[in-house]
């Protein structure tokens, strides 16, 4: 289901909820709609709008550690294939099989992690 589809029937199930609330208003007794009930209400409303906020400040502040996990192992394994890489450039031509190897073995890795069309050609 699309964000705009679930947006459009939050907004009919609210409306509606509003709609018939103003409808059954009418058959209530008189004393369900005094001030104190409907401070009530608020506060039970109140509560229920500050539960939600924390619920979904907390799932974005679980979505962002994770993303930043992830981002972070990301880095330090480029970091370290760099090195690598650095480090057999400096045992000359000798190491040059073992540096065609890694850069076959990481553009084989990346391929079938984000698809063939995704992978740049190597520098």
């Amino acid at each position: 289901m699309s964000s705009l589809a679930v947006a459009l029937l939050s907004f009919l199930v609210i409306f509606g909820s509003a709609l018939l609330g103003m409808f059954v208003r009418r058959f209530l007794p008189e004393h369900h709609l005094r001030e104190d009930t409907r401070d009530t209400v608020k506060l039970g409303a109140g509560l229920i709008a500050t539960l939600a906020a924390l619920v979904l400040g907390l799932l974005v502040g679980s979505a962002k550690n994770s993303y930043d996990s992830v981002n972070a192992g990301i880095t330090q394994s480029a970091v370290r294939i760099i090195l690598m890489d650095r480090t057999l450039a400096r045992y000359g031509p000798e190491a040059g099989e073992a540096r065609e190897q890694l850069r076959r073995g990481v553009a084989a890795s990346i391929a079938s992690l984000w698809g063939s069309a995704n992978v740049p050609a190597a520098a």
